[in-house]
């Protein structure tokens, strides 16, 4: 149930549907009428109270940086806990008050309402595995980049251990540099996050990598080792491409 109001004399009249919304003077005092869209706005006009508009800006709760209404993370820390606060500029009575001449907005303090944290795609299990995936289609691309140029205009051998051990530091080098690539293409699919956030994400790519090393031995410790190794250069990756992120990003800012 809505209503238009008069703030001056507090009379009001229940919106009728079927007819167009009246916003002309009061009729009894030529105060500008208002809208009240339910009963609960209806006694704020009233008792004469001002609701505050929603300021545009978010204040990021983890490192208190400023961030647009729209965005569902902290664009400074990637954390998805921000506040909304009101424009307190919006406030007729707040901006009336003045002192030595000067207003004293600065000492008013400021009111903040805890936003709903928004669920972000980052947080998601969907954009986990599609960022994996990613990663892994981006891994083998560069992987198979890196063998055509050492085979050049040769065809792949039939024994692949031969050629594996006489290219054996070629392969290691094509392998190190696919994976800090895959790390780094992981995390360019959205505008920007904690480098934490960043490094747990691109290692998964790592991991699965290193998970490969059980086709070709079951040796429990030398799995192991091919896991975090290539967990740690894919998380060097994505490190390395979320600071070319944040430098554009911060770039755009200025």
């Amino acid at each position: 149930m809505s209503f238009i109001v008069c703030r001056s004399c507090k009379r009001f009249v229940e919106v009728d549907e079927k007819l167009p919304l009246n916003f002309d003077k009061c009729d009894n005092c030529g105060h500008t009428l208002e809208f009240a869209v339910n009963d609960m706005e209806l006694k704020m006009i009233l008792n004469d109270l001002v609701i505050p508009e929603i300021s545009y800006n978010k204040i990021c709760a983890s490192c208190h940086s400023l961030n647009p209404r729209e965005t569902g993370a902290c664009l400074h820390c990637g954390s998805t806990n921000l506040q909304l606060q009101y424009d307190l500029d919006s406030i007729p009575n707040l901006n009336s008050l003045n002192l030595d001449g000067k207003n004293d907005l600065d000492n008013t303090p400021t009111v903040i309402i805890q936003a709903r944290p928004a669920v972000t795609p980052r947080n998601s299990l969907l954009f986990r595995l599609f960022s994996l995936m990613i990663g892994l289609v981006d891994f083998f691309f560069f992987a198979l980049i890196g063998i055509q140029f050492i085979l050049g205009s040769s065809e792949l051998p039939s024994d692949m251990m031969a050629f594996a051990t006489q290219n054996m530091y070629s392969l290691s080098a094509v392998i190190c540099l696919s994976l800090v690539l895959a790390g780094l293409m992981s995390v360019m699919i959205i505008p920007r996050m904690s480098y934490k956030d960043s490094m747990e994400m691109s290692s998964s790519v790592g991991i699965v990598v290193g998970l490969v090393t059980l086709l070709a031995t079951k040796d429990l410790v030398t799995v192991i080792i091919s896991i975090i190794f290539c967990s740690i250069l894919s998380g060097i990756g994505g490190l390395i491409g979320e600071f070319i992120i944040h430098k554009l990003t911060g770039r755009s800012k200025n």
